[in-house]
């Protein structure tokens, strides 16, 4: 095994110090053709414009498997025949797999559903909606703000970055104030195989519990909301239609389960970079905090500098070829957004985090072309309530002494479990 290799394969196990630090991996992977890895069964493929190309061409590329393929030894596959003997695991099984809970959508489909599905449920985060969503998250945001801006110390992850967006994405589902917490747990469990190449058996069981449980949830959200109709997102999904067709039940709760997870997971690791960022490079945010107009490119920079989802998946539809490198059809390559941001072809100075950069909205990180990520508008605004609220609130931000780095247990998700952090807080407060 080369060292290459090794250092893939510790990538795929989740090595603490690969994940807290691919970049060197990736620079080394952007130096040669894409090369076929066992650990990942995929050709990684790094280089910014190799990826945008890629992203662009669904006559070619099949989304089907973006978080990889499945092999019939892999470990999800032990644990679910396990499971399958367990009382009532079966059923629930069944109840999972059933065409009315599953189906392959926006993330996972390809034409002609994909634009059937994309046409069907634009509207749901259309810019006037987001406009509309801003005072909650502002409000959200205070509130938050408001339970430690005068303690001088936060565990930013659980106390900020968390709350916000889960409230957010909750209130457009229709999801009680009561029920969060176990709307947290559902998420926790549904993203778990992402970039986890050997779940144990406990944690299948949660996602396979946590699948079945949400979507009966959403169902009947689903059914209220087909009766009684409201301006949210949740509306927008439950009666999305296309030419007089409905989206089917699967259809619409495999969306609300993208949704729940895009809305949340990852927008939670955008906001804990910026707060990271700002903590680690003091002159970075002083230069903010006096010049507003940067806020948006402090989120963009986050966003390119440390991309929430470090890749996905794609199969080739037929042979093709990447960088002189033939795939040949059915095979796969993983598209590397966190490597393609680094790319110096594509910007100068990479591994500078520069909000003033003049590509700085030219990442990847929300994807290319067709599968472009339907919420990035909300995304990007609550990175910027968020930016404008520690800036607001945080004085003198900085990284507490008793922090340590500690990463998501995921190759392809990105971000800290904790992060620590010291502020100043104003005399008298």
């Amino acid at each position: 095994m080369t060292e290459l290799e090794t250092s893939i394969e510790r990538l795929v196990a989740r090595d603490q110090d690969m994940i807290a630090c691919p970049y060197p991996l990736f620079d080394e992977l952007r130096e040669q053709p894409p090369a076929y890895s066992p650990a990942l069964d995929a050709f990684p493929v790094t280089r910014f414009e190799d990826v945008r190309k890629i992203l662009h061409d669904t006559d070619t590329w099949s989304s089907l498997m973006p978080t990889g393929p499945t092999r019939g030894d892999s470990s999800m596959t032990k644990a679910m025949t396990e499971l399958m003997a367990e009382d009532g695991m079966a059923e629930v099984f069944a109840a999972v797999m059933s065409d009315r809970r599953t189906a392959a959508v926006l993330l996972n489909a390809d034409p002609p559903d994909h634009v059937r599905q994309r046409k069907a449920v634009n509207r749901a985060f259309r810019p006037g909606r987001i406009r509309a969503m801003e005072p909650l998250v502002k409000s959200v945001s205070d509130q938050l703000m408001a339970k430690f801006a005068d303690r001088g110390s936060v565990e930013f992850v659980a106390e900020y970055a968390v709350g916000l967006p889960l409230t957010i994405i909750a209130d457009a589902l229709g999801v009680a104030d009561g029920d969060l917490q176990q709307f947290k747990i559902w998420s926790d469990d549904l993203v778990m195989p992402v970039g986890n190449s050997d779940p144990s058996v406990d944690q299948v069981r949660g996602f396979l519990l946590s699948t079945r449980d949400f979507g009966n949830y959403m169902s009947e959200l689903i059914a209220d909301r087909q009766a009684n109709p409201q301006d949210d997102v949740l509306s927008d999904v439950a009666n999305a239609e296309v030419d007089g067709q409905e989206l089917s039940e699967a259809e619409k709760i495999s969306m609300l389960t993208q949704f729940l997870v895009a809305g949340n997971e990852t927008t939670t690791k955008l906001l804990t970079n910026i707060a990271r960022h700002l903590a680690t490079n003091p002159e970075l945010q002083d230069r903010v905090r006096a010049d507003r107009s940067l806020v948006d490119g402090v989120v963009e920079e986050a966003l390119r500098f440390e991309a929430p989802v470090g890749g996905l998946y794609r199969t080739a539809k037929v042979d093709t070829v990447v960088d002189g490198t033939t795939i040949k059809e059915g095979q796969h390559v993983w598209i590397l957004y966190g490597a393609a941001n680094r790319d110096s072809d594509a910007f100068a100075e990479p591994d500078r985090f520069d909000p003033a950069r003049e590509n700085v909205r030219d990442h990847l990180s929300f994807g290319h072309g067709e599968h472009f990520c339907i919420g990035a508008g909300l995304a990007r605004m609550e990175g910027v309530v968020a930016t404008n609220a520690i800036l607001d609130n945080l004085a003198n931000l900085r990284l507490s002494t008793e922090h340590e780095e500690a990463f998501e247990d995921s190759f392809v998700l990105r971000g800290l479990r904790t992060l620590l952090l010291d502020f100043d807080v104003p005399s008298g407060a």
